[in-house]
Protein backbone atom coordinates (compact mmCIF):
# COMPACT_ATOMS: atom_id res chain seq x y z
CA UNK A 1 0.00 0.00 0.00
CA UNK A 2 3.28 2.36 0.86
CA UNK A 3 4.47 1.76 -2.54
CA UNK A 4 1.22 2.91 -4.68
CA UNK A 5 1.12 6.34 -2.42
CA UNK A 6 5.02 7.06 -3.09
CA UNK A 7 4.27 6.37 -6.67
CA UNK A 8 1.09 8.98 -6.85
CA UNK A 9 3.23 11.60 -4.79
CA UNK A 10 5.11 13.16 -7.98
CA UNK A 11 2.08 13.69 -9.65
CA UNK A 12 0.39 17.19 -9.17
CA UNK A 13 -3.45 17.97 -10.71
CA UNK A 14 -4.24 16.51 -14.10
CA UNK A 15 -1.63 13.75 -13.60
CA UNK A 16 1.15 16.34 -14.76
CA UNK A 17 4.38 16.43 -12.16
CA UNK A 18 4.17 19.11 -9.77
CA UNK A 19 7.49 19.94 -10.61
CA UNK A 20 6.99 21.58 -14.52
CA UNK A 21 5.91 25.28 -14.21
CA UNK A 22 3.11 26.56 -16.42
CA UNK A 23 5.87 29.39 -17.79
CA UNK A 24 8.10 26.58 -18.91
CA UNK A 25 5.88 25.25 -22.31
CA UNK A 26 7.54 24.47 -24.80
CA UNK A 27 7.44 26.92 -27.93
CA UNK A 28 6.43 25.22 -31.33
CA UNK A 29 9.88 25.31 -33.62
CA UNK A 30 9.81 28.30 -35.62
CA UNK A 31 8.93 28.12 -39.06
CA UNK A 32 10.28 30.65 -41.49
CA UNK A 33 8.13 28.59 -44.57
CA UNK A 34 4.88 28.83 -42.31
CA UNK A 35 5.50 32.45 -41.11
CA UNK A 36 5.75 33.67 -44.89
CA UNK A 37 2.67 31.72 -46.12
CA UNK A 38 4.39 29.66 -48.29
CA UNK A 39 1.88 27.43 -49.80
CA UNK A 40 1.68 24.81 -52.32
CA UNK A 41 -1.63 23.73 -53.39
CA UNK A 42 -2.69 20.27 -54.81
CA UNK A 43 -5.02 20.89 -58.08
CA UNK A 44 -6.81 17.50 -57.64
CA UNK A 45 -8.10 18.90 -54.32
CA UNK A 46 -9.37 22.09 -55.62
CA UNK A 47 -10.48 20.82 -58.92
CA UNK A 48 -12.86 18.29 -56.55
CA UNK A 49 -13.74 20.80 -53.79
CA UNK A 50 -15.00 23.79 -56.30
CA UNK A 51 -16.83 21.11 -58.61
CA UNK A 52 -15.13 21.86 -61.62
CA UNK A 53 -16.72 20.04 -63.98
CA UNK A 54 -15.40 20.87 -67.61
CA UNK A 55 -12.87 19.82 -68.92
CA UNK A 56 -11.32 23.33 -70.52
CA UNK A 57 -11.94 25.25 -67.12
CA UNK A 58 -10.11 22.14 -65.78
CA UNK A 59 -7.08 22.76 -67.92
CA UNK A 60 -7.02 26.39 -67.43
CA UNK A 61 -7.74 26.02 -63.31
CA UNK A 62 -4.91 23.32 -63.53
CA UNK A 63 -2.37 25.21 -65.22
CA UNK A 64 -2.63 28.77 -63.26
CA UNK A 65 -2.50 26.77 -59.73
CA UNK A 66 0.89 25.22 -61.22
CA UNK A 67 2.30 28.23 -62.34
CA UNK A 68 1.16 29.43 -59.07
CA UNK A 69 3.14 26.57 -57.44
CA UNK A 70 6.06 27.02 -59.91
CA UNK A 71 6.48 30.72 -58.42
CA UNK A 72 6.27 29.78 -55.21
CA UNK A 73 9.02 26.94 -55.33
CA UNK A 74 11.01 29.36 -56.84
CA UNK A 75 10.88 32.08 -54.03
CA UNK A 76 11.27 29.57 -51.71
CA UNK A 77 14.60 28.29 -53.50
CA UNK A 78 16.08 31.98 -54.15
CA UNK A 79 15.49 33.01 -50.01
CA UNK A 80 16.11 29.35 -48.90
CA UNK A 81 19.18 30.65 -47.17
CA UNK A 82 17.45 33.68 -45.53
CA UNK A 83 14.65 31.48 -44.38
CA UNK A 84 16.89 29.39 -42.94
CA UNK A 85 19.52 31.19 -41.03
CA UNK A 86 16.48 33.60 -39.74
CA UNK A 87 15.05 29.97 -38.25
CA UNK A 88 18.43 29.58 -36.52
CA UNK A 89 18.55 33.15 -35.58
CA UNK A 90 15.00 32.53 -33.23
CA UNK A 91 16.20 28.90 -32.50
CA UNK A 92 19.68 30.80 -30.26
CA UNK A 93 17.48 33.90 -29.43
CA UNK A 94 14.63 31.86 -28.30
CA UNK A 95 17.51 29.11 -26.22
CA UNK A 96 18.98 32.71 -24.43
CA UNK A 97 16.06 34.32 -23.40
CA UNK A 98 14.81 30.75 -22.12
CA UNK A 99 17.89 30.72 -20.18
CA UNK A 100 17.30 33.99 -18.73
CA UNK A 101 13.92 33.82 -18.28
CA UNK A 102 13.30 36.66 -20.27
CA UNK A 103 9.18 36.73 -21.56
CA UNK A 104 9.10 40.39 -22.90
CA UNK A 105 12.39 38.87 -25.11
CA UNK A 106 10.91 36.34 -26.63
CA UNK A 107 6.83 38.79 -28.49
CA UNK A 108 10.58 40.50 -29.76
CA UNK A 109 12.68 38.11 -31.29
CA UNK A 110 9.05 36.69 -33.39
CA UNK A 111 8.91 40.46 -34.53
CA UNK A 112 12.54 40.98 -35.50
CA UNK A 113 12.39 37.34 -37.24
CA UNK A 114 9.22 39.14 -39.55
CA UNK A 115 11.10 42.09 -40.43
CA UNK A 116 14.16 40.00 -41.98
CA UNK A 117 11.59 37.93 -43.61
CA UNK A 118 9.01 40.91 -44.79
CA UNK A 119 9.94 41.09 -48.28
CA UNK A 120 9.42 37.39 -48.94
CA UNK A 121 6.41 37.68 -47.21
CA UNK A 122 5.41 40.46 -49.82
CA UNK A 123 6.37 38.35 -52.66
CA UNK A 124 4.09 35.44 -52.22
CA UNK A 125 1.25 38.01 -51.29
CA UNK A 126 1.92 39.33 -54.57
CA UNK A 127 1.75 35.39 -56.07
CA UNK A 128 -1.25 34.97 -54.15
CA UNK A 129 -2.93 37.90 -55.35
CA UNK A 130 -2.00 36.64 -59.06
CA UNK A 131 -3.43 33.40 -58.27
CA UNK A 132 -6.86 34.93 -56.99
CA UNK A 133 -7.42 37.34 -60.05
CA UNK A 134 -6.75 34.71 -62.73
CA UNK A 135 -9.27 32.09 -60.65
CA UNK A 136 -11.90 34.99 -59.95
CA UNK A 137 -12.05 35.41 -63.62
CA UNK A 138 -12.56 31.52 -64.08
CA UNK A 139 -14.65 30.71 -61.24
CA UNK A 140 -18.19 31.34 -60.84
CA UNK A 141 -19.16 33.20 -57.72
CA UNK A 142 -19.95 29.48 -55.49
CA UNK A 143 -16.91 27.94 -56.97
CA UNK A 144 -14.96 31.13 -56.21
CA UNK A 145 -16.39 31.27 -52.19
CA UNK A 146 -15.27 27.81 -52.21
CA UNK A 147 -12.21 28.22 -53.19
CA UNK A 148 -11.76 31.35 -51.00
CA UNK A 149 -12.78 28.96 -48.00
CA UNK A 150 -10.68 26.01 -48.96
CA UNK A 151 -7.74 28.58 -49.19
CA UNK A 152 -8.70 30.70 -45.72
CA UNK A 153 -8.71 27.15 -44.10
CA UNK A 154 -5.60 26.11 -45.97
CA UNK A 155 -3.44 29.20 -44.26
CA UNK A 156 -4.96 28.54 -40.92
CA UNK A 157 -3.37 24.82 -40.78
CA UNK A 158 0.02 26.12 -40.88
CA UNK A 159 -0.16 29.00 -38.47
CA UNK A 160 1.13 27.93 -34.92
CA UNK A 161 -1.28 26.83 -32.26
CA UNK A 162 -1.98 28.61 -28.97
CA UNK A 163 -1.27 26.72 -26.37
CA UNK A 164 -4.42 25.71 -24.41
CA UNK A 165 -4.69 27.48 -21.35
CA UNK A 166 -7.19 25.26 -19.48
CA UNK A 167 -5.50 24.56 -16.33
CA UNK A 168 -2.29 26.80 -16.69
CA UNK A 169 -2.46 30.36 -15.36
CA UNK A 170 -4.79 31.17 -12.22
CA UNK A 171 -7.61 29.17 -11.27
CA UNK A 172 -11.16 29.59 -12.47
CA UNK A 173 -13.75 30.50 -9.67
CA UNK A 174 -16.14 28.56 -8.80
CA UNK A 175 -19.05 28.87 -7.35
CA UNK A 176 -21.84 32.20 -7.57
CA UNK A 177 -20.52 35.07 -9.54
CA UNK A 178 -20.53 38.31 -8.67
Amino acid sequence: MTSSIVAQRGQGKGGRPQNQMHGDRELPKFNAENAVGILKYDYERILKKTKVKKGNKKIRVTKIISAYNHSIREIKFLHSEELRATENFVATKRAAAKANRDRDAMHFIQQEAMEKLIHIKHKVLKAERVLNDKLTAIFSKKQHHKWRRLQRARKESIQPKRPDNSEGGRPKQRGFQR
